[in-house]
């Protein structure tokens, strides 16, 4: 006797009719790319968000979290990486130079960091969570159409820098006794006239070389 197989065509799912349009983004809650609002961030801007994000960071450590422990419950934050303060740095040098605008991709951030991809997605979340960081998911189209219309794929995200406000009061007493000693000249009032010209002069070619950056002046490998 012969085996015949059963027929399941009339089970097969029918395709989708091209009336269904959803444009789903590939990722829950992603936005299509453009239109970002991007705030310039001066070099004082990302230092001082910088030196908050350290405060907080130590504070955190007084308190007894590890270094980027998980946190145990919702009401917990968890503790702050040294791998978190890293990135923190290359995504305020990225802001500085580029007028605010913040959209590297995980990718690049872990070969600038020398990390795999998930180290990256922590460190972003422990920013996150300490309200240091904040993103926007985003899509863009491919040009190409499908069974719902145009095909749609995911892209960076874009990036915004902040600080609690906590944080920043705390950086603030830190820089307050260094805006007092700006006011050099009238230190150097009473010394003569020679030494004034003389240390003008050190401080002028010291901000210079700050302006410059810590590369200015080494030589490159030949």
């Amino acid at each position: 006797m012969t085996a015949v197989p059963i027929d399941h065509s009339h089970r097969r799912r029918r395709p989708e009719p091209e009336t269904r349009r959803t444009h789903s983004p590939v990722r829950r809650n992603s936005q299509p790319a453009g239109g970002e609002n991007w705030r310039p961030l001066s070099w004082e801007e990302g230092r001082r968000i910088l030196l908050a994000l350290r405060i907080h960071a130590e504070k955190q450590r007084r308190k007894g979290e590890r270094t980027g422990t998980a946190p145990r419950d919702k009401t917990d934050a968890g503790g702050i990486s040294f791998g978190a303060i890293r990135l923190a740095e290359i995504l305020v040098g990225i802001a500085t130079k580029r007028g605010g605008r913040l959209e590297p991709s995980v990718k690049w951030l872990a070969k600038a960091l020398n990390v795999p991809l998930k180290s990256v997605h922590a460190w972003k979340a422990q920013l996150k969570r300490h309200g240091f960081l904040d993103w926007r998911r985003r899509w863009v189209a491919t040009g190409r159409q499908g069974a719902r219309g145009d095909q749609v794929q995911q892209t960076s995200n874009a990036y915004w820098l902040k600080a609690p406000l906590e944080a920043l009061q705390a950086a603030a007493k830190v820089l307050a006794p260094r805006k007092a000693e700006e006011d050099d000249e009238a230190r150097w009032s009473a010394m003569p006239a020679a030494m004034q010209a003389s240390l003008r002069a050190m401080k002028a070619s010291a901000a210079r070389r700050s302006e410059r950056g810590p590369q200015a002046g080494r030589r490159s490998d030949p």
